[in-house]
C-alpha cells in the first residue's frame, strides 16, 4: 500500500520484528507460540520455529490451520472446534488476534463490500468505478481507494464486512481520522478468515474478481512502491497476492504480505519502529514467507 500518511525509507537497523502469522487451509481459527499446541491439532514446532528463525529478532509468532477446504459445514464445524481451542499467545492475548493498522489490506474489505451492495442493487457501480477497484487491488492505487472511500461510505464498508465475516478485531479509522482508510484496524486472524470464507459468503463472481485481481499483483505499485517482498515471489505457481506497507502510525512501520495459492491462506502482518528502515523490514518478511512456504509444502523462495 501506501497511503497519505506513507514514508518510504530504507536502511539496515537490527532490531526485534513484531509479527503476527497466520498459516491456514482457507480458515484462520487458531493461535499458538512456538512449541504450543493448537487444542486438537499437533503442535506447529515446525512452521513457528522456521518462521522465528527467518525473522532473527522476532518478538511473537501466531499460526492458525484448518485442513477442511471451506464450505457451508466445514464453516460450521471449524467453528466449534474454535469455541473450544485454547488460546496461547502473549500477555495480551493471541497474537493472531492482535490488532494492526490495515494499510492496504482494507481495500480487500472495501473490494467486497461495494461488489456485494452493487449486486444486491443498493448501489450503481459503474465501468469506471470497477476498473478503480481492480487497480485499488493489483497495483495498490491509493487514488483509487480514497475516491472509492469517499463515495461509497468509508468506514461503514469496514463495519459492514466486520459484521458479515464474524471480524471481531476489525474496525474502521478512529473518528477523528474518518478519511485515513489505512489506519482501520485488523488481524491476521480475521483476514484469513475473510479470505477463507470470500467464496462461501461473497457471491462465487465476485469472489473470483476479487482474487483475479489479486493475482494480477503487478511488481511495482501505482506510487513505484516495489511490491515484491514477503509472499510475492516467495511462492509458484499464481497465487492472489495482497501487499501493504506504512508509515508511521504510533511511531512504527507497517509491511503486510497476504497470499491465497489453492486452498491454502497465508497471512503476514509486521511492525518495526519508525526507526528500522523499509530494507530491514522487507528482509525480515521475506525470510518468513520463504519458511513458511517451504514448511507448510510449497517449495521455492528466495
Amino acid at each position: 500500500m501506501s497511503h497519505p500518511v506513507a514514508r518510504h525509507r530504507s536502511g539496515i537497523v537490527a532490531v526485534p520484528l513484531v509479527a503476527a502469522l497466520a498459516v491456514v487451509q482457507l480458515l484462520a481459527l487458531g493461535a499458538a507460540r512456538p512449541g504450543r499446541a493448537v487444542a486438537g491439532g499437533a503442535p506447529p514446532a515446525g512452521i513457528v520455529a522456521d518462521a522465528v528463525h527467518g525473522y532473527g529478532a522476532v518478538g511473537t509468532v501466531a499460526v492458525a490451520r484448518q485442513q477442511t477446504r471451506a464450505t457451508e459445514g466445514s464453516v460450521r464445524a471449524a467453528e466449534a472446534r474454535a469455541a473450544r481451542r485454547a488460546a496461547y499467545g502473549s500477555d495480551n492475548g493471541p497474537v493472531a488476534e492482535r490488532p494492526f493498522p490495515t494499510a492496504s489490506m482494507v481495500k480487500l474489505f472495501m473490494a467486497e463490500d461495494i461488489l456485494t451492495r452493487a449486486r444486491d442493487g443498493s448501489i450503481g457501480l459503474t465501468a469506471a468505478e470497477r476498473d478503480l477497484l481492480r487497480e485499488m487491488i493489483r497495483r495498490s492505487d491509493d487514488p483509487a481507494a480514497s475516491t472509492l472511500w469517499v463515495r461509497f461510505g468509508g468506514g461503514q464498508m469496514v463495519r459492514d464486512v466486520a459484521a458479515r465475516y464474524d471480524l471481531p478485531g476489525t474496525g474502521p479509522p478512529s473518528a477523528r481520522i474518518p478519511g485515513q482508510w489505512g489506519q482501520a484496524v485488523t488481524t491476521a486472524q480475521d483476514v484469513a478468515r475473510f479470505l477463507a470464507l470470500l467464496p462461501v459468503v461473497a457471491h462465487p463472481d465476485d469472489a473470483a474478481a476479487v482474487l483475479s485481481w489479486m493475482r494480477e499483483a503487478t511488481p511495482r505499485a501505482a506510487d513505484g512502491f516495489d511490491q515484491r517482498f514477503g509472499l510475492f515471489g516467495t511462492l509458484p505457481g499464481e497465487p492472489a497476492l495482497k501487499q501493504g506497507w506504512m508509515c508511521c502510525v504510533d511511531g512504527q512501520r507497517h509491511l503486510h504480505s497476504v497470499a491465497v495459492l489453492g486452498s491454502r491462506v497465508i497471512v503476514l502482518l509486521s511492525e518495526v519502529p519508525r526507526t528500522v528502515g523499509y530494507g530491514s523490514a522487507r528482509a525480515a518478511l521475506d525470510a518468513a514467507g520463504a519458511a513458511v512456504a517451504a514448511r507448510v509444502g510449497v517449495p521455492g523462495g528466495r
